[in-house]
């Protein structure tokens, strides 16, 4: 005799209702019949039962305050600094992006939300292979401040302990649970959605006032060139010399009214080049504490020029010399792709680490110890692979790309004393050369407007804007 289902005297419209019922948001789930099969992945869990998706709530979870090391190319995107345009990609814009999508910072706070701080600001086209940033990110450990502060917390409990138990003789100590001394690891969880592009190559734990901009020391610049027969290093050395010490670099950068600098001195600690043996190409060097916008592309640019022959060594010396030429001569300044900020320096470095690690290491075992470095070598080697693979790619286009030379070398080779036509041409980086038909010395050219110029036409346009603006707010009300 087969069994009659419960269902079966309902009508229509009733087996319509009890299906709503059970579709209803809210309602029980146990008596849902539809086979797992036919649900998405998405949809349930591995015990069978629907998924309900919960919003990620970051305010239950512990935060610390650490520092992320960067490397990044800087040619694909419009600067580090992130931009009102949404149009425009920056370095910081696929970074933040990548917070948010791990959940190592709030969804739609941005880094106002985070207490994000950079070391440098790096403009369109320039990179970075020692940028520092710090910042507030999620954490696994319960307290979020990592194993020093809570040594620190832990000798503080033990001594009041102790005092209490002068006290209370009967008093007995209890010691404090010790977290794991492990966290998240952030570069693996950071670069697994970052753009080949930008890699997080390290973080560490840092104090509360620990800023990676105003804790900085010294910010060292790298600008790589080469070398041919028409650029006299020598002269460039001596040039360079005259950069070192404190001056103002007014005639060094670009002037910008909305920033309202009125003090161009900077500190240039040390400045000089490196010969490589590959390629002849030469690096110069710039290290100082602070810079101006654009100025390692201006000195560098003014650098070639002197080794070209075109400007004495002096000129240099004639340029910071602001008493005499109190605004700047146009020239133009080098080229980004070249420029890269190699390193910042802090008077303490931070702690620096790949994996996700989070204890002193003269408390481990060797045994610990050995499984530690395992796993963090492990993490150093996957980047290194990635960043290799990158590299050679780069220099498989790069003799590619000489393909073409080679041939034009093959059809017309270079000929002994060949008349250019009277055309001077001189570098100004990246592989861009300047031609002219006629070079006018720099301290004779057209000058711009003088800083406190600039600084007064700026603030005189935004008054006008201002004062437009409630001429037509009032034009409206009336």
């Amino acid at each position: 005799m087969t069994k009659m289902s419960r269902y079966a005297d309902l009508s229509r419209e009733e087996l319509i209702a009890r299906l709503e019922a059970i579709d209803t948001p809210g309602a029980s789930t146990s008596r849902q019949t539809l086979p797992q099969k036919h649900l998405p992945r998405e949809e349930y869990m591995r015990n069978g039962r629907p998924r309900l998706d919960k919003p990620f709530d970051f305010t239950v979870h512990p935060t610390r305050h650490v520092a992320l090391l960067l490397t990044y190319h800087g040619w694909p995107y419009s600067g580090l600094a992130i931009q009102n345009d949404p149009n425009l990609t920056t370095v910081e814009g696929e970074l933040l992006k990548a917070l948010e999508k791990t959940h190592l910072v709030e969804h739609g706070k941005g880094f106002e939300g985070c207490s994000y701080s950079r070391c440098g600001r790096t403009d369109r086209g320039v990179s970075g292979e020692g940028q520092v940033v710090d910042l507030y990110v999620r954490s696994c450990r319960k307290s979020g401040r990592g194993w020093k502060a809570a040594e620190r917390e832990e000798s503080s409990v033990q001594e009041h302990i102790s005092t209490e138990a002068v006290d209370e003789p009967n008093t007995k100590p209890v010691k404090p649970k010790k977290e794991p001394e492990n966290e998240f690891s952030y570069p693996r969880l950071l670069n697994g959605v970052l753009p080949p592009s930008i890699r997080v190559v390290a973080w560490s734990p840092v104090d509360e006032d620990f800023n990676s901009r105003f804790s900085c020391t010294y910010r060292h610049y790298k600008y790589p060139f080469h070398l041919d027969s028409t650029l006299d290093l020598s002269l460039m050395r001596q040039a360079a010399d005259s950069l070192i010490g404190e001056h103002d670099f007014r005639n060094f950068c670009k002037l910008d009214g909305s920033k309202q600098i009125e003090n161009h001195a900077r500190t240039v600690v040390k400045a000089f080049f490196d010969e490589q043996e590959a390629d002849g190409m030469v690096v110069f060097n710039l290290i100082g504490t602070a810079f101006l916008w654009h100025q390692v592309r201006h000195i560098i640019a003014a650098l070639f020029l002197v080794g070209r022959g075109l400007e004495d060594v002096a000129m240099i010396r004639q340029l910071l010399d602001t008493e005499t030429n109190p605004s700047k001569p146009t020239y133009n300044m080098g080229d980004p792709l070249p420029l890269t900020l190699h390193e910042c320096g802090y008077p303490e470095p931070p702690d620096w680490r790949i994996g996700g690690y989070d204890g002193p290491l003269t408390s481990l075992s060797p045994e610990d110890k050995k499984k530690v470095w395992a796993k963090a070598m492990a993490g150093r080697d996957k980047l290194e692979r990635e960043l290799i693979a990158m590299k050679q790619h780069s220099e498989f286009r790069s003799w590619q790309i000489g393909g073409a030379l080679r041939t034009l070398h093959k059809i017309m080779p270079e000929s002994e004393g060949e008349d250019r036509g009277g055309i001077v041409s001189y570098p100004v980086g990246g592989g861009e050369v300047i031609l002219t038909g006629k070079y006018k010395k720099v301290m004779d050219r057209q000058r711009g407007d003088a800083p406190e110029v600039v600084n007064r036409k700026w603030r005189e346009g935004k008054e006008r804007k201002a004062a437009s603006a409630e001429v037509l707010g009032s034009a409206a009300k009336d």
